[in-house]
């Protein structure tokens, strides 16, 4: 009887880590998911201001050429420049997006992928 104290003890401790371990992992993986959505909100932003810049300059810039494409990161911008036409401007955090301008009017298409801490959304808008 008197070693009986001690395993129901260690019975009790086992039990009450277990509920301990089952609630962080729970915890853990709803903290990642919260982060994901985060970053997909900053991805999606992203790519709508490739799409927004696009937009902007094809319609007061005199107009993109078809199969144009941008991409822009906080480093800097690139871009096909074959035609004289340019990015307009760049993101000024860890996201990247490219824009792509298709057809002619009146069936223009753009479309605008981003890229933000592992996480890609895509846009697209025709008009």
């Amino acid at each position: 009887m008197k070693g009986i104290s001690l395993v129901l003890t260690i019975v009790v401790v086992a039990i009450a880590l277990a509920i301990v371990l089952g609630s962080a992992e729970t915890f853990v993986s709803e903290l990642v998911a919260s982060q994901n959505v985060h970053h997909s909100t900053v991805a999606f932003y992203v790519a709508d201001a490739g799409l927004e810049g696009a937009l902007f300059q094809d319609r007061n810039g005199g107009g993109l050429a078809d199969g144009f494409v941008c991409t822009g990161n906080g480093n800097g911008i690139s871009d096909d420049n074959e035609n004289g036409d340019t990015c307009l401007d760049k993101i000024d955090n860890q996201g990247i997006y490219t824009y792509t301008v298709n057809g002619v009017t009146p069936l223009r298409r753009v479309t605008a992928t981003a890229t933000f801490l592992g996480v890609k959304r895509f846009v697209e808008v025709t008009y």
